[in-house]
């Protein structure tokens, strides 16, 4: 029987978060070490919460959420978004810039196969949380690195950004709050 290979394209995807740094942490949680987590996505460990607005419209709208709608998402939830961004004074952007996706492991997976080339550079930040620079790799990109400094709050420094800019960046990734630091920067 021939081996089964995986693709050359993911030679460099890896990730930590099972792995033995994964396992170091949890030894030195169980002998008492305070250890700062930086492999988790989830909000809700961070202390963020669901606002009530949000609980409310969920449960108000659960039927809906039964058949499939419009693959950019539903659009009472395009409307609300658009409202929200136009009300913090974003000008030039309408109903059909909104795409509304299953989280954000399925949505930067999407717009880096759409947008990346095979070589083109991607300027995320670090640290960094292995979905970024996994995403770039699967599409054929390569991850330039960026600091963000934890005595500067986890702010992106800017001349370090200016810096790894070349003619083959194609994009520069911005999160906020910035996971894994989960610390608003924008």
């Amino acid at each position: 029987m021939k081996q089964f290979e995986r693709s050359k394209r993911i030679s460099m995807v890896h990730s930590d978060i099972r792995g033995p740094i994964y396992q170091e942490a949890l030894r030195m949680q169980r002998e008492g070490i305070d250890v700062l987590r930086l492999n988790t996505g989830n909000p809700a460990v961070f202390g963020f919460e669901m606002p009530e607005s949000v609980r409310l419209a969920l449960l108000e709208n659960a039927d809906k959420a039964v058949a499939y709608c419009d693959v950019r998402g539903m659009p009472e939830a395009r409307e609300a978004i658009l409202a929200y961004h136009k009300s913090r004074g974003i000008e030039n952007i309408g109903l059909d810039d909104i795409f509304i996706g299953n989280g954000v492991s399925e949505l930067v997976q999407m717009v880096m196969t759409a947008a990346i080339n095979n070589g083109d550079e991607v300027l995320i930040p670090q640290p960094n949380y292995s979905l970024w620079s996994n995403c770039v790799y699967m599409a054929g990109g390569q991850p330039v690195f960026y600091k963000c400094d934890e005595e500067n709050e986890w702010m992106p420094d800017l001349d370090d950004i200016r810096s790894k800019i070349t003619d083959r960046t194609r994009a520069l990734v911005i999160i906020n709050p910035n996971n894994p630091t989960q610390r608003s920067c924008c």
